[in-house]
């Protein structure tokens, strides 16, 4: 299934998350940039955060750039709006783009692909390629080396148009990795356009990481489908 780029896709126009939500599970945006953190975003945490909970998903990952969240700051949010938020990390690395799960830390050599793998596994974190479906001028790893450096890849990412049953989901599937959808969030109507089912709420982000290592995730996607979609 695809669908168009939905740059232009308001808010009002996305399915309802609750119609996904299956008993017990939960549902997380993963793939958030705040103004506060994230230079190209235009859009403050407390927004996104209140925009997640309009949309009743269950939870939120802040991936900034380069750049993590304090925990206690993300505690206060999380209190004041009432939504589960974790610190996660969007990092550019030497190898494309990647988001990282469950590192408490930010360092410049976590920019180099090989290092990051490391800590990663160190740490028992989880590291998911960011939209492959975008080009990056560089020596991304090859398919059959993506199950050495990542958890998961982001198979739908909201910026793009490949959905659910989709080319990347079936490389996932292919080579044995995870695969997690996030809305790739720099404005307030781009929040829950795309998201991640998970069989329970994780409890902490550690925890959240442990569930992507074992590929028990799976990409949802709330934009329109196009007039001329079959089905």
């Amino acid at each position: 299934m695809t669908r168009a780029p939905s740059g232009r896709i308001h808010a009002e126009e996305l399915a309802p998350v609750g119609q996904r939500r299956p008993p017990d599970g939960a549902i997380l945006e993963m793939h958030a940039h705040s103004s506060e953190r994230s230079l190209d975003s235009g859009v403050r945490a407390e927004v996104i955060a209140r925009q997640a909970v309009w949309r009743g998903l269950d939870g939120l990952c802040l991936t900034e750039h380069n750049a993590l969240w304090e925990s206690h700051e993300l505690l206060e949010l999380s209190e004041r709006c009432e939504i589960a938020l974790f610190a996660a990390m969007e990092l550019g690395t030497d190898a494309g783009h990647v988001l990282v799960f469950g590192l408490d830390r930010y360092h410049p050599e976590l920019l180099m692909l090989d290092r990051l793998r490391r800590v990663v596994e160190y740490d028992g974190a989880a590291m998911v390629m960011a939209h492959p479906m975008r080009t990056f001028h560089g020596k991304r790893p090859g398919w059959d080396e993506i199950p050495a450096y990542f958890e998961g890849i982001e198979a739908i990412n909201g910026d793009h148009s490949d959905g659910e049953g989709g080319y990347l989901i079936r490389q996932a599937q292919q080579y044995s990795v995870a695969s997690i959808g996030g809305s790739d969030v720099h404005s307030r109507d781009a929040v829950g356009r795309v998201a991640t089912l998970f069989p329970r709420m994780p409890r902490d982000i550690g925890d959240l990481a442990s569930l992507i290592r074992v590929r028990e995730c799976e990409p949802v996607d709330f934009r329109p489908r196009p007039a001329n979609a079959a089905g």
